[in-house]
């Protein structure tokens, strides 16, 4: 896993890795807030799942499972 802090919270760009080196998800954070796009992959490295948070929520349209689902515009 990677990501930075600031003030105490994570604040960037994180990245998630399984132990196989492959990456596992990518997001970003500003102040401990989960912000923008979020993907998720399975262990091929084929997307499971990709959409956008705003305060840590999900919104708009997403790609789950290989299902579009929809939330709330972001």
């Amino acid at each position: 896993m990677g990501g930075t802090y600031k003030d105490g919270e994570i604040d960037g760009p994180l990245e998630v890795y399984l132990d196989n080196g492959r990456l596992w998800e990518k997001t970003t954070y500003k102040g401990g807030v989960q912000e923008g796009l979020f993907e998720s992959y399975h262990e091929n490295g084929e997307v499971r799942d990709r959409g956008m948070y705003k305060d840590n929520e999900k919104c708009g349209e997403w790609l789950e499972w290989g299902e579009t689902v929809t939330y709330d515009p972001c």
